[in-house]
């Protein structure tokens, strides 16, 4: 049963106006997104999102509105200064919504190999943060394939400008695994600085003077049902900026 305090405080949440202008033809693709019924894999906002195949519809909606209300909530504090700041506020909005943030940290990391592209470099990287090849598949499989993509595809316009924010690019992944009621997410980031430019990061080419990022990881928990009493009050507060921010990933089988 959500309580009045949950509903005061997501009726609350400071989640901003601004919606992504979409080109004429995105419209009807965008349109497909049904928080009801999400793939298991998505973009919101600036977070790449897998669910396993047996996560149910109400654990995807659940997943998905919290992640977009804690970036909307933190690109919308005008306060922050800086990437850390950025992701603490967020974690709190999270740490409201009934999520236990367990552990994480940010450490530089070295990008092994020059002359590749950003979205190659770091798959190690985001094998690594989710335990191995077999954890994160789909969206490892995505960064493989973008190069096959259409580059300017809505959901990598969306991602790619949304993971900017003051002095950095940052880029968000999410393994999202549900056991019993207990749903677990794992979330790795890569930052870059803004000497790669302003668009299209994730196809940079790195040089000897770019190959170094910080990566961000975050391990957090919570209860199913905790969540899906939350989903009622996030679909409405969230109506005007959903249809906009979460797209379903390409079908990459």
């Amino acid at each position: 049963m959500l309580k009045d305090t949950d509903r005061t405080y997501i009726s609350n949440l400071p989640i901003g106006t601004f919606q992504v202008p979409l080109r004429p033809q995105d419209e009807a693709a965008v349109k497909a997104v049904d928080i009801n019924n999400l793939p298991n894999g998505m973009v919101t906002g600036s977070n790449l999102i897998q669910f396993p195949a047996t996560a149910s519809p109400e654990v995807k909606a659940s997943v998905a509105l919290s992640l977009l209300a804690a970036r909307r909530v933190a690109s919308n504090d005008h306060v922050l200064k800086t990437p850390d700041q950025w992701i603490e506020r967020h974690n709190t909005v999270l740490e409201n919504l009934n999520w236990l943030v367990e552990r994480g940290g940010t450490v530089q990391s070295q990008m092994q190999g020059l002359n590749v592209a950003v979205h190659k470099a770091i798959i190690p990287f985001l094998t690594a943060a989710f335990g191995g090849t077999a954890v994160g598949a789909l969206i490892l499989a995505a960064l493989n394939n973008l190069q096959s993509m259409d580059q300017n595809s809505p959901w990598i316009t969306l991602f790619d400008q949304q993971s900017r924010r003051f002095d950095v690019t940052e880029y968000m992944f999410t393994v999202v695994d549900v056991v019993g009621d207990q749903v677990h997410m794992k979330m790795a980031s890569a930052r870059f600085d803004a000497s790669f430019g302003t668009t299209q990061v994730l196809f940079f080419k790195l040089s000897k003077q770019q190959a170094q990022f910080q990566s961000v990881s975050e391990s957090l928990s919570a209860q199913a049902s905790l969540l899906a009493d939350l989903n009622a009050d996030l679909k409405v507060k969230l109506a005007n900026v959903t249809r906009s921010f979460i797209q379903s990933l390409p079908d990459i089988s």
